[in-house]
Protein backbone atom coordinates (compact mmCIF):
# COMPACT_ATOMS: atom_id res chain seq x y z
CA UNK A 1 0.00 0.00 0.00
CA UNK A 2 0.78 3.97 -0.46
CA UNK A 3 2.49 5.57 2.23
CA UNK A 4 -0.12 8.20 4.21
CA UNK A 5 0.61 11.94 3.52
CA UNK A 6 2.75 14.21 5.52
CA UNK A 7 -0.31 15.94 5.85
CA UNK A 8 -2.10 12.99 6.98
CA UNK A 9 0.06 11.83 9.37
CA UNK A 10 0.50 14.68 11.29
CA UNK A 11 -3.51 14.83 11.79
CA UNK A 12 -2.60 11.15 12.83
CA UNK A 13 -0.29 12.08 14.85
CA UNK A 14 -2.60 14.22 17.26
CA UNK A 15 -4.94 11.83 17.23
CA UNK A 16 -2.52 9.22 18.01
CA UNK A 17 -1.63 10.60 21.17
CA UNK A 18 -4.83 12.14 22.08
CA UNK A 19 -6.06 8.16 21.83
CA UNK A 20 -2.91 6.66 23.17
CA UNK A 21 -2.37 4.21 19.63
CA UNK A 22 0.32 4.13 16.66
CA UNK A 23 -1.02 4.71 12.66
CA UNK A 24 0.84 2.78 10.38
CA UNK A 25 1.32 5.38 8.33
CA UNK A 26 0.02 3.59 5.41
CA UNK A 27 -3.28 3.19 3.08
CA UNK A 28 -5.48 0.47 4.34
CA UNK A 29 -6.66 -1.50 1.33
CA UNK A 30 -10.67 -2.36 1.53
CA UNK A 31 -10.08 -4.31 -1.58
CA UNK A 32 -12.14 -3.62 -4.97
CA UNK A 33 -13.96 -1.00 -2.68
CA UNK A 34 -11.22 1.74 -2.32
CA UNK A 35 -8.66 2.70 0.67
CA UNK A 36 -8.28 4.62 3.62
CA UNK A 37 -6.19 7.15 4.71
CA UNK A 38 -4.34 5.58 7.58
CA UNK A 39 -5.43 2.82 9.79
CA UNK A 40 -4.33 0.99 13.33
CA UNK A 41 -5.02 -2.56 14.74
CA UNK A 42 -6.34 -1.75 18.12
CA UNK A 43 -6.62 -5.70 18.82
CA UNK A 44 -7.02 -8.26 16.48
CA UNK A 45 -9.84 -8.00 14.71
CA UNK A 46 -10.90 -4.42 15.90
CA UNK A 47 -9.07 -1.43 13.23
CA UNK A 48 -9.30 2.49 13.92
CA UNK A 49 -9.50 4.09 10.20
CA UNK A 50 -8.87 7.79 9.51
CA UNK A 51 -10.38 9.45 6.60
CA UNK A 52 -8.65 12.59 5.82
CA UNK A 53 -10.60 15.22 3.63
CA UNK A 54 -9.36 17.94 1.65
CA UNK A 55 -11.00 18.76 -1.44
CA UNK A 56 -12.67 15.47 -1.34
CA UNK A 57 -16.93 16.69 -2.29
CA UNK A 58 -18.34 13.61 -1.99
CA UNK A 59 -17.22 12.49 1.36
CA UNK A 60 -20.39 10.09 1.92
CA UNK A 61 -18.50 7.21 -0.39
CA UNK A 62 -15.51 7.14 2.25
CA UNK A 63 -17.88 6.29 4.69
CA UNK A 64 -19.93 4.32 2.23
CA UNK A 65 -16.98 2.07 1.41
CA UNK A 66 -16.99 0.41 4.59
CA UNK A 67 -20.69 -1.07 4.40
CA UNK A 68 -19.70 -3.72 1.25
CA UNK A 69 -16.39 -3.89 3.13
CA UNK A 70 -17.75 -5.07 6.85
CA UNK A 71 -20.40 -7.51 5.04
CA UNK A 72 -17.36 -9.26 3.63
CA UNK A 73 -15.59 -9.56 6.75
CA UNK A 74 -17.96 -10.40 9.40
CA UNK A 75 -15.86 -10.51 12.71
CA UNK A 76 -13.98 -7.13 11.85
CA UNK A 77 -15.22 -4.02 14.07
CA UNK A 78 -14.16 -1.04 12.29
CA UNK A 79 -13.98 2.86 13.85
CA UNK A 80 -13.82 5.80 11.71
CA UNK A 81 -12.78 8.85 12.24
CA UNK A 82 -13.36 11.12 9.54
CA UNK A 83 -11.34 14.09 9.26
CA UNK A 84 -12.24 17.07 7.36
CA UNK A 85 -9.73 19.99 6.90
CA UNK A 86 -10.83 23.57 7.63
CA UNK A 87 -11.66 25.19 5.54
CA UNK A 88 -13.42 22.32 3.50
CA UNK A 89 -15.89 23.16 0.74
CA UNK A 90 -17.96 20.10 0.74
CA UNK A 91 -21.60 20.89 0.91
CA UNK A 92 -23.75 20.70 3.74
CA UNK A 93 -26.23 18.18 2.31
CA UNK A 94 -23.21 15.98 1.72
CA UNK A 95 -21.90 16.76 4.59
CA UNK A 96 -25.39 15.38 6.36
CA UNK A 97 -25.37 12.00 4.26
CA UNK A 98 -21.90 11.20 6.01
CA UNK A 99 -23.71 11.31 9.09
CA UNK A 100 -26.73 9.51 7.45
CA UNK A 101 -25.07 6.31 6.05
CA UNK A 102 -22.83 6.38 9.70
CA UNK A 103 -25.90 6.68 11.29
CA UNK A 104 -27.65 3.26 9.07
CA UNK A 105 -24.41 1.54 9.27
CA UNK A 106 -24.11 1.30 13.04
CA UNK A 107 -27.52 -0.07 13.07
CA UNK A 108 -27.04 -2.49 10.62
CA UNK A 109 -23.68 -3.32 12.10
CA UNK A 110 -24.59 -3.46 15.59
CA UNK A 111 -21.13 -3.12 17.80
CA UNK A 112 -18.94 -3.34 14.72
CA UNK A 113 -19.04 -0.13 13.52
CA UNK A 114 -18.50 3.28 14.90
CA UNK A 115 -18.25 6.87 13.73
CA UNK A 116 -17.36 10.08 14.58
CA UNK A 117 -17.35 13.14 12.32
CA UNK A 118 -13.84 15.34 13.03
CA UNK A 119 -14.46 19.16 12.04
CA UNK A 120 -11.97 21.33 13.35
CA UNK A 121 -8.55 22.82 13.49
CA UNK A 122 -5.76 20.79 13.93
CA UNK A 123 -4.83 21.65 16.98
CA UNK A 124 -8.83 21.29 18.27
CA UNK A 125 -8.44 17.58 17.68
CA UNK A 126 -7.85 16.43 20.94
CA UNK A 127 -10.04 18.28 22.28
CA UNK A 128 -13.10 17.46 20.23
CA UNK A 129 -11.66 13.51 20.83
CA UNK A 130 -11.72 14.38 24.96
CA UNK A 131 -15.65 15.49 24.24
CA UNK A 132 -16.44 12.12 22.89
CA UNK A 133 -13.81 10.13 25.41
CA UNK A 134 -16.54 7.94 27.21
CA UNK A 135 -17.83 6.71 24.20
CA UNK A 136 -14.76 5.99 22.09
CA UNK A 137 -13.33 4.27 25.07
CA UNK A 138 -15.99 1.94 25.00
CA UNK A 139 -16.32 1.71 20.97
CA UNK A 140 -11.97 0.84 21.79
CA UNK A 141 -12.06 -1.64 24.58
CA UNK A 142 -14.87 -3.65 23.47
CA UNK A 143 -16.06 -2.57 20.49
CA UNK A 144 -19.77 -2.00 21.26
CA UNK A 145 -21.36 0.71 23.41
CA UNK A 146 -22.20 -0.76 26.53
CA UNK A 147 -25.91 -0.83 27.30
CA UNK A 148 -27.43 -0.78 30.73
CA UNK A 149 -29.33 -3.69 31.95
Amino acid sequence: MKNTSRENIAVSNVIGESLSVAFNNKEFSLGKWGEVDNWSEIEENTIILLECEKGQKHPNTNVLKLFPYLEENPNLKIILLHYFYPPNKTPKNRLALCNYIAEKMKKEFDGRFYYLSLRCQNNEIGKKLKKYEKELAEQLLTGKKRSKH
